[in-house]
């Protein structure tokens, strides 16, 4: 979320130039730059809940195995006679 802030200061300055009388391409340039910056600001919030969905689905899946695992048994030892 933090990485939309220079796209709102590049925003903001796109805009400074526009309002001084720059040229007309600037406007995409401004639109751009303010697309881009609420992708960002929007998907900070939502990638945090799908991270905290992910980890309680992998803790729920590790208390799930502790519950079910069975005790392994000691495999019989085994002498491999070298020739």
């Amino acid at each position: 979320m933090l990485i939309a802030a220079p796209y709102f200061l590049a925003a903001n300055y796109c805009l400074t130039l526009i309002e001084d009388g720059g040229p007309g391409w600037l406007n995409l340039l401004l639109l751009l730059f303010c697309w881009h910056a609420l992708k960002f600001l929007i998907m900070g919030p939502i990638s945090v809940v799908l991270l905290v969905r992910a980890r309680l689905e992998e803790s729920a899946t590790r208390r799930r195995d502790r519950r079910t695992r069975r005790p392994i048994e000691p495999a019989e030892p085994t002498t491999a006679r070298m020739p």
